[in-house]
């Protein structure tokens, strides 16, 4: 079994058709078509059954798919270790945060790794969780700071940094910002700017909500903008958000609402997560040290 008739295989599953797969390589359908065959030749089974939807895997095509997947992702790590062991190079770090984890902490480690290693070389991608965790258990990415899931997928390692804890916020001059002792029942009376659904933060919250059989916290505005942004729309206006102690103190305009014990609990776990078993190349193991030392002060 060829390396390249998997990687054949995968294009194929992806385009649905034999024709696209062989457009999308720049080869010829017959070429595609017989590596297909030798795949099936050597398993002694269907990969793929055709309907009006075009190529769909069996249900032995649909697991070496999935296996096919691994092997690719082991093979590029493979490559990309041998690589930089032959040319002695630091190799390129691909780096995901989600945009609820503070910049500072981000591209303070960045910097900081920077200095140490002149020809580390970044590429750096903020996107929302699920996007996230995607690009990471696709191989597009080395490592990634996010909130830790509360249950980790086998693939995935984690490495905790800290505690992070949020705090429902409004407009010093809100009339819930001179309140104390305030219920999520008042909470629902609100609008909100809050981040799209597949940040956890926010299913956190429309957890809690449920849990009190309350309706969702009613949606104002709903954006994937970075922190700080988010947060200037609520100068002057009636909304509600989200935001860490370190955040309010830079932002004069807003105050903490004073809520009753228990009424929300908005505490996660940040970490660093990687695939279990990939490569990773010294430079990215500083950058996960750094991290760890830095996030003492968050």
């Amino acid at each position: 079994m060829e390396v390249r008739d998997l990687d054949y295989l995968l294009v194929v599953a992806e385009r649905g058709s034999v024709l696209r797969a062989a457009e999308h390589l720049g080869m010829t359908q017959p070429a595609v078509t017989k590596a297909v065959a030798r795949l099936e030749r050597e398993l002694g089974m269907p990969l793929f059954e055709r309907d009006p939807r075009g190529m769909v895997p069996t249900l032995a095509g649909a697991a070496l798919i999935a296996r096919a997947k691994k092997i690719r992702l082991e093979y590029d790590d493979a490559m990309r270790e041998l690589g930089e062991l032959r040319a002695g190079t630091v190799g390129l770090l691909r780096f995901g945060f989600s945009p609820t984890i503070p910049a500072e902490l981000v591209f303070g480690a960045c910097s900081q790794l920077l200095r140490e290693r002149p020809a580390a070389r970044f590429q750096l991608r903020e996107r929302l969780g699920d996007e996230l965790m995607e690009a990471l258990v696709g191989g597009e990415v080395d490592l990634v700071v996010a909130r830790l899931p509360e249950n980790a997928a086998e693939n995935l390692s984690i490495v905790p940094l800290y505690m992070d804890q949020l705090f429902v916020v409004a407009d010093s001059r809100h009339p819930l910002a001179r309140r104390s002792g305030i219920s999520l029942h008042d909470l629902t009376l609100e609008e909100w700017v809050l981040p799209p659904k597949g940040i956890l933060l926010r299913q956190q919250l429309e957890e809690a909500f449920r849990k009190q059989d309350l309706p969702p916290p009613r949606l104002r505005v709903e954006t994937d903008s970075n922190r700080s942004a988010m947060l200037g729309l609520l100068r002057g206006s009636r909304w509600l958000s989200l935001c860490r102690k370190s955040t309010l103190s830079q932002m004069g305009h807003l105050r903490a609402l004073d809520l009753a014990d228990g009424a929300l609990d908005l505490r996660r776990s940040i970490g660093v997560l990687y695939r279990s078993g990939a490569y990773l190349a010294p430079v990215a193991c500083r950058l996960v040290e750094i991290l760890k030392e830095r996030s003492g002060d968050q």
